[in-house]
């Protein structure tokens, strides 16, 4: 005689639904936990701090200041999207037409020139409405080109062991 057990069976749909929901909290328990972590540009690391040593209050004011300055360049930055989308066009041209993107390139060149130009100007006029210790401190911040720290980064991020980081030697 066979003996029959009881089994019970969970269903499959439940099982699906319980794993599909255990992904999704996953996945933003770890958007949560990463998200501070990451620059503007989505970059990896941690952001650079913004004027490193400065007040909160001293801090908040620059970011005003710079932010008004970014809104005033809205139409050359509008003008800049138009001629990226030119030179995406002329990137297309069957067959290709390497003149077409030499001045496409040109134009923007000419087109981010204008968007700097118009940002900076309205920086040097906003900038004296700084004090000198935030204005030192914007002095250092502008010193140093975007991404100086990325490779000071990556390398604290790494195991260094102090040898070469290559691939391992070939073993005999």
């Amino acid at each position: 005689m066979s003996e029959t057990r009881p089994t019970r069976r969970i269903p499959f749909w439940l099982t699906l639904s319980v794993m599909a929901n255990l992904l999704l909290v996953g996945l933003l328990i770890g958007m949560a936990l990463r998200g501070p972590m990451h620059g503007p540009d989505g970059g990896d690391g941690p952001r650079p701090p913004m004027l490193e040593g400065a007040s909160q209050e001293d801090r908040m004011v620059v970011r005003k200041m710079m932010m008004e300055s970014f809104r005033s360049a809205e139409k050359e930055v509008e003008d800049r999207r138009v001629v990226r989308k030119q030179l995406g066009e002329a990137l297309q041209i069957e067959p290709y037409d390497a003149e077409a993107v030499r001045r496409a390139f040109a134009s923007l060149r000419i087109a981010d020139e204008t968007v700097h130009a118009t940002i900076q100007e309205s920086l040097v006029y906003r900038m004296g409405d700084l004090t000198l210790e935030q204005r030192k401190s914007l002095a250092e911040m502008l010193a140093r080109e975007p991404g100086d720290d990325r490779g000071r980064r990556r390398m604290r991020m790494r195991d260094d062991d102090g040898g070469p980081h290559g691939p391992p030697p070939d073993e005999d």
